[in-house]
């Protein structure tokens, strides 16, 4: 045979090699399709669609009013103003338009239509008028980009209890963050195929999930009320040249709030603008305070409750009493001889409950641990040590000192010295003497809004028995003396029947030695009718730069108040 040629042996070679690819090539696609076909089908479809999220809308805010519901806190739209410098042909005449319409200084605006970015932001909440003025100018460079915002029909009245929603969508302070959950909703989502530039298309693979809108709330606060309380602050803080103040008002038998201001206030429409961040949070909540004789009435109630003292209980007062080698003395070091437990809630004497306290334990001459404890576990009752749980963010617990502490602590703690609370705290307690002896828990939420619009009620929440209804009616009586006859006579009202305590306490040292000089909080708390209260309320007035004690700072106020709320509430005066 003869040897093949060498085209031939080229051609096979050639054939071989066709072969081998062509081997490769069937093996690689048995490979994609097969093993990693999963694989590059989803990877196929991530690149043919797109999800998009869609916002919920976040709740509103109420109050209700004679005519049906009025929004505290509503949603609009706003525009966030940035620049793409690297667009802006004339910076110069660029910012003097825009200063016109967003009302922004021009050099302030300049800096950034020239920064070495692509995108500068001006302003953040530039209104939908505003925007379209801009739009108008087709200005090269300037981008705007909508988005959801919030917006305060009311401005200041309501800032420190709604706190304010900030540009990413989240609720800082005041209900707005205590609920920011419920009220921001859940967002929704669309899943769709989008073709070869990205544009969504109708398919049977596109999927819906619809946003869940926040929840609506309707408060228990009035806004007549809360008007005339925030003017009656303001000129009392102005008027003893305070640096701060609150007032709460309340319905001591549901809890329901029916106003709470503090003073000074913002303006949540212009949140951005605060520089003083002191002023988002709710004071009344916030801010722990000492209140002084006011805490008298608790002292005074457990006494007797216990059964150790009574209204005609007698001591004799000389002005000062000796604990563990530490002098307590009554204030500007009065004495009085032989005084009832009456005559202390009336002139306010720090010997009487420090004596009170002395009973609690079962020596009359000196302060036991039983008598400690027993009291600690009063205070407890009264809702004290622990937050009260109202529907605001950043509420602080008041601090009680342990029965395990010293003699002289709680001597001090009868008179509401060495103790903290907050306002709310303070009024939740004395609420418990409004009420026949029972706590509720303070609240600022009426209800909810269901699909429909209609109110789903809010129940009040009981927390529990304090003391008997014949004790509370007891301190009470005490406490009405104080307005006829004692500190609170400034907001005697012939026909009407207060009970109320003073209490100017002093302002203990950021250090922790002592306390300041020339330094007080002022403060007075009443309800009325005293033998059916429709409402409590408390002043507090800090730092005032007066002379005088609460009867000068805070009293008057809460006469002020008063006044408008037996007319609110339809209350005869008696004739007497």
């Amino acid at each position: 045979m003869l040897p093949k040629s060498r085209p031939s042996l080229r051609l096979f070679g050639v054939a071989i090699v066709f072969a081998i690819l062509w081997l490769l090539a069937v093996g690689k696609l048995f490979y994609v399709q097969a093993i990693q076909g999963k694989e590059y089908a989803s990877k196929a479809i991530q690149q043919q669609s797109r999800k998009f999220d869609i916002p919920a809308q976040r709740g509103l805010v109420y109050i209700k009013e004679s005519d049906g519901l009025y929004p505290i806190a509503l949603n609009t739209e706003v525009y966030n103003l940035a620049v793409d410098p690297k667009f802006v042909k004339d910076p110069g005449k660029t910012s003097d338009e825009i200063s016109k319409i967003i009302n922004t200084p021009s050099d302030q605006i300049i800096d950034k239509l020239t920064a070495n970015t692509r995108y500068a932001e001006i302003n953040k909440a530039v209104s939908s008028e505003q925007a379209d003025k801009l739009k108008s100018l087709s200005l090269p460079g300037v981008i705007l980009q909508k988005r959801a915002s919030r917006y305060y029909p009311e401005a200041d009245l309501f800032s420190q209890v709604l706190g304010y929603v900030n540009d990413d969508g989240e609720g800082q302070y005041g209900l707005e963050q205590f609920a920011n959950s419920d009220l921001s909703g859940t967002t929704g989502r669309y899943n769709t195929v989008t073709d070869a530039l990205g544009v969504p298309i109708n398919s049977a693979e596109n999927t819906l999930i619809d946003p869940k809108d926040g929840k609506s709330y309707v408060l228990t606060l009035d806004r007549g009320l809360q008007q005339v309380a925030s003017d009656a602050l303001k000129a009392a803080v102005d008027g003893n040249k305070a640096e701060s103040g609150s007032i709460i008002i309340m319905d001591p038998s549901t809890g329901a709030i029916k106003a709470m201001v503090n003073y000074p206030s913002y303006d949540p429409n212009n949140f951005r603008n605060v520089t003083d961040y002191k002023l988002f949070s709710n004071s009344s909540v916030s801010s722990l305070f000492e209140p002084g004789s006011g805490f008298k009435t608790i002292t005074m109630a457990s006494g007797l409750d216990a059964g150790k003292v009574k209204p005609e209980t007698t001591y004799n007062d000389t002005g000062e009493v000796v604990i563990s080698g530490k002098t307590i003395k009554n204030a500007e070091n009065h004495k009085f001889g032989i005084q009832n437990m009456t005559d202390v809630i009336q002139k306010s004497l720090n010997t009487g409950v420090v004596f009170v306290l002395e009973q609690l334990g079962g020596n009359p001459k000196e302060i036991t641990a039983a008598g400690k404890q027993l009291f600690y576990e009063y205070l407890k009752k009264f809702g004290l040590g622990k937050v009260t749980g109202i529907e605001q963010a950043g509420e602080v617990s008041s601090q009680i000192k342990p029965p395990t502490t010293y003699d002289v602590d709680y001597a001090n703690m009868t008179f509401g010295q060495g103790i903290s609370v907050n306002s709310v705290q303070m009024l939740s307690a004395v609420s418990a003497i409004a009420n026949k002896g029972v706590l509720v828990k303070p609240t600022i939420v009426a209800g909810t809004l269901d699909n429909n619009g209609d109110l789903i009620p809010n129940k009040p929440e009981v927390v529990r028995s304090v003391i008997s209804s014949d004790a509370a009616s007891k301190i009470t009586q005490m406490m009405t003396q104080v307005v006829e006859h004692g500190s609170g006579w400034m907001t005697r009202m012939k026909g009407y029947s207060i009970a109320g305590k003073t209490g100017t306490a002093q302002v203990p040292r950021a250090d922790g030695l002592g306390y300041e000089a020339n330094k007080n909080i002022g403060s007075f708390i009443g309800f009325a009718p005293a033998d059916n209260p429709k409402f409590i309320m408390f002043v507090r007035i800090d730092y005032p730069k007066v002379d005088g004690f609460a009867e000068v700072t805070a009293v008057p106020a809460f006469s002020t108040v008063a006044k408008e709320l037996f007319k609110y509430y339809q209350v005869p005066p008696s004739g007497n």
